[in-house]
Parts: C-alpha cells; structure tokens; sequence
C-alpha cells in the first residue's frame, strides 16, 4: 500500500499540562481498550491524502461513542479542509494543537464541542499510562521511520531503529498498553509501538475531554475536575465549558415490578400475593395497613 504523512511539527503553544489535573490511580498493568471496538477501523482516505490528523479525530470519535458512529471521509475531508482550504490542490497535513483548537471553538463536522485538552508528557510512560487509563486514548502525534513501513506490511510492532531514516510524520490514536509496548491504529489497522520506538519517536501527546467523559467513572475518578477548570479559565480567561447533565430518567413501573421504588422484590410479591387473596388491589391493601400502621404506632389521626 502507499503511506501517507500529514502531521506538521509541533507548534508547541501553550495548553494544559495532564500532570496539573489528574489524580493519583492505580494503573492496571495491561489494558487494550481499542478491542472493545473488534477493529473495523477505516482508511479514510490516508492512503491518498496527509489527512492523518483529521482521521485520528474520526478513530477518537469512534472510540468515545463505542462504535455507534463513525465519521465518514467527508466529514474527515471537512475537518482537514480548515488547515488546506484549497484541498486538493492544498494537500499540506496538519497542526494537532491547531486542530484541537478549531475543535474547541467550532466543534467537529459531527457536531460534537470538546470541554477542554491537555498535553500528556509523552516522555514519562507512566504518565502515559494513567492518561490511558483515565481517558481510554491518546491522540498521539510521532515521526515514522523507513523501517516502521516494512514492520507495518509484516504486521510487526514499531521499533526504533537508529540508523533508519524518517520518512514523515503522523498522527494516530493509541489505545492500551502492555508490558513494552503501546497499541495504536494507523492505516486501518491496529499494531504495537515498543517503549523504545515510543521513546525517541513520539514528539507530541494530547487528551481530548468530551462530553460523554462525564459520565465514565475512570475519568470522573482520576481527573480534579476543579483544577481542570481552574487551569482552563486561567489559560483561555473563559469558564470551563462543562456539559449540561442528562437528567436521570424516571422509572416506569412494569407489570409485576415492586408497587413502590426500592420495594424488595420479594416483599412485593407477598402483597400482591394478600392484596389477590383478599380480591383487592396492591394499592389498596397498601394503603389500608399503612392506614394502620401509623395510626396504631404514631397517633396519626384521619
């Protein structure tokens, strides 16, 4: 196949630092989050064009919603046409951080606004490592060597090899890890990075916070969502962005379900077992012994 690269150095601006903001977890000692998905992932046009930065937004996407959606190749064209207005004749690649931006104040072409991102120090792997554990994925940003296209075609792990030379950068999203190794998807497939490629060929690492965070527990237990905010208002002097919360749904009673919320189940079906005996309804034999009950132990008077 033919590879293509599209990701442009780092601009390096400044942004939130992971550290500030995340709390201390205990990180389990392999995960693969991006299995829960059972591959499918698609080209999206990264054979033809430097869109890699445009299609990892896409990856993401799919990995927030749980495979529900997947952003089609002219909605990845549509992100990557803010950095290459005249695609395809602009055919440039992309900024990460600049495209973290965009996304921020315009949203995606899926219509979805992140709350905020932050810089993972790539260099620490345990940070990298708790970012994958809070946030399932980093959006990760590294230079490809000639000897990582060849180890790709044989379905190899990605080495750093030193006398290899660069051929261009990428953008890819990684989601797990195990012991010397990160997994990540590139090209529609899903491989591995040793730590010594992740060493000295990964040059940029980010988290994106999306609404549907706020309803995972690792994150909501492994990020300070006050300091989140704190940074964020101090870095842009704008409140966090927070999502508005879904109300909780009301319960509909079903047919043989407990006569009142939090009713044991087996308590339930002793009165609707005494309400049929005597030919009366579980609310009005309910209401007849609760009748009662208050007015034989609390005075309770009509």
């Amino acid at each position: 196949m033919e590879f293509k690269y599209g990701k442009r150095s780092p601009k390096n601006a400044p942004a939130i630092s992971l550290s500030s903001i995340i709390s201390t977890i205990v990180i389990p000692t392999q995960e693969d989050y991006l299995s829960q998905l059972s591959g499918s992932w698609d080209m999206l046009g990264n054979d033809q064009y430097g869109d890699c930065v445009a299609v990892t937004w896409a990856n993401v996407r799919r990995f927030m919603v749980g495979g529900q959606s997947y952003p089609s190749l002219d909605d990845v064209i549509k992100l990557y046409k803010t950095q290459n207005p005249n695609f395809p004749s602009d055919d440039n690649g992309m900024d990460i951080q600049t495209c973290l931006e965009y996304l921020i104040h315009n949203g995606g072409p899926d219509g979805i606004f992140p709350v905020a991102f932050a810089k993972v120090n790539h260099a620490d792997l345990q940070e990298v490592q708790q970012a994958l554990a809070i946030f399932g994925y980093i959006w990760t940003g590294i230079n490809v060597l000639a000897v990582n296209e060849t180890e790709f075609d044989q379905g190899q792990p990605w080495n750093y090899v030193n006398n290899s030379p660069s051929v261009g950068g990428h953008s890819v999203i990684s989601g797990g890890y195990d012991s010397g190794y990160v997994d990540f998807i590139t090209w529609a497939q899903e491989t591995k990075f040793t730590d010594d490629y992740w060493k000295y060929e990964v040059d940029e690492a980010w988290v994106v916070i999306w609404p549907e965070h706020f309803s995972h527990a690792p994150f909501l237990n492994g990020v300070d969502q006050a300091a989140l905010a704190d940074y964020y208002q101090h870095l842009t002097g704008n409140p966090l962005p927070l999502p508005n919360p879904t109300p909780t749904p009301i319960p509909v009673p079903t047919p043989g379900a407990a006569p009142f919320l939090g009713c044991d189940p087996y308590v339930a079906a002793q009165i609707e077992r005494v309400a049929n005996k005597h030919n009366v309804t579980t609310s009005s034999w309910m209401n007849k012994h609760f009748t009662t009950y208050f007015r034989d132990s609390a005075g309770w008077k009509n």
